[in-house]
């Protein structure tokens, strides 16, 4: 399942960052979003883009687009 199809709340781990430019998996691991990293989806915005999503601890703002790309399961 992707991080978009992720319950609100869930805690879920990062299985893989797939269709992901090298930038952005680089951008993203300087984050902590990398394979194996806990992520919470915990808010969407009332105009759905960003959703707010804590990995591990640190809060982030993600794009739609990159919720789609990011695998995840259940921990």
């Amino acid at each position: 399942m992707t991080l978009e199809q992720a319950a609100l709340g869930a805690r879920m781990r990062v299985v893989e960052l797939a269709d992901v430019s090298e930038t952005e998996k680089a951008r993203l691991s300087g984050l902590g979003l990398r394979r194996g990293a806990s992520v919470i989806k915990l808010l969407s915005t009332p105009l759905r883009d960003p959703v707010e999503c804590l990995v591990a601890s640190q809060l982030l703002a993600l794009e739609r687009r990159l919720l789609k790309r990011i695998r995840v399961e259940a921990e």
